[in-house]
């Protein structure tokens, strides 16, 4: 299996780098977060904004040469990536920081910048994702906070019915949102923090244990399914949840998507599958998928991003897009 983007524009582009985030803004066009590849006794010296950040662009459907760029952004902390839609004619890519402003670069579509802020008031909405959902940008972060992006450099506050915090606390979310349609939309985080909104206010959820959650993900199947400590998940709905697996790993899911009618799961170390209640390790052809970190779905693509290497899946076949030539 070949591999998609060449040696001289990887040099160019990722030698150095790892890729921390991937975003699909449609099927032949993909983002990438990536921070320059430092030691620990190094990165122990400096902030995570102080490190070099690139926002990457990949095209599949162009020829070597053109069909990979970046830019670098300052002042990027533990940065993640996005994609804006509507009300938008053309899609953008989005990385995000989670500093005291919650900035944000969009870059595609035919923008490059401004930066945008999502909190300007200084309140630290600590984001942990962005979330693109019907065609809208959403972004939980720590303290029950999230926000909604309705035009260019313009964030709202979407917590209508969420109680205001006065103290922080790690037992509140939100580390993800996700939704069937704009009146039945779920928020989770914290431990056992589950949120649902009926398209007029948020209401608290009951949930059958107070693990640390993870991600949320409002399925094909009309389920709702949540991860949480050890990779665990659950499904059901509103108040009303049973266990499916119970996890033993030491790392929480990054993400957990549907796709080719099966949950998809992803995490700094494992690759995996919810097949008949048992979360196995995706298989291709009779062989594992040697792949882990994080992924997107869109367009009837899947996109899966480790450090140094990216590979799609069409629900058919595997594409090697982007590999370390580091010999």
């Amino acid at each position: 299996m070949s591999v998609f983007l060449d040696k001289k524009r990887w040099q160019q582009v990722f030698d150095g780098y790892e890729i921390v985030d991937v975003a699909l803004l449609d099927k032949n066009s993909l983002q990438f977060v990536a921070k320059k590849s430092i030691s620990s006794d190094d990165a122990s010296q400096m902030y995570d904004g102080d490190i070099p950040t690139r926002l990457v662009v990949l095209y599949t459907d162009r020829a070597a040469g053109v069909n990979c760029g970046f830019i670098e952004l300052d002042g990027m902390a533990y940065p993640s990536v996005g994609v804006s839609r509507h009300p938008f004619p053309r899609p953008s890519g989005m990385a995000v920081s989670r500093n005291r402003r919650g900035d944000v670069y969009p870059r595609g579509g035919g923008v490059s910048g401004p930066m945008e802020q999502i909190d300007p008031s200084g309140r630290s909405p600590g984001i942990e994702r962005l979330k693109c959902i019907n065609g809208f940008t959403y972004a939980p972060g720590i303290g029950r906070a999230l926000y909604k992006r309705v035009d260019v450099g313009k964030w709202v506050p979407f917590d209508e019915g969420i109680p205001k915090i006065k103290e922080v606390t790690t037992k509140m979310g939100f580390l993800d949102i996700d939704a069937f349609s704009d009146t039945d939309m779920y928020a989770v985080g914290g431990h056992g923090d589950v949120w649902h909104f009926d398209g007029q206010s948020w209401k608290q959820m009951g949930f059958p244990s107070n693990v640390q959650l993870a991600t949320v993900t409002c399925a094909g199947d009309g389920n709702v399914y949540i991860s949480g400590e050890g990779g665990s998940l659950w499904v059901g709905g509103k108040s009303t949840w049973r266990s499916v697996y119970k996890g033993t790993s030491s790392v929480l899911w990054n993400d957990a998507l549907w796709f080719q009618d099966k949950l998809w799961l992803s995490s700094d170390y494992q690759f995996c599958q919810l097949n008949d209640g048992k979360v196995e390790r995706v298989i291709h052809e009779g062989e594992t998928v040697p792949m882990s970190g994080h992924m997107d779905v869109h367009d009837g693509l899947l996109v899966i991003a480790t450090l140094y290497s990216v590979r799609s899946f069409d629900g058919s076949t595997w594409r090697r897009l982007i590999e370390s030539y580091d010999d």
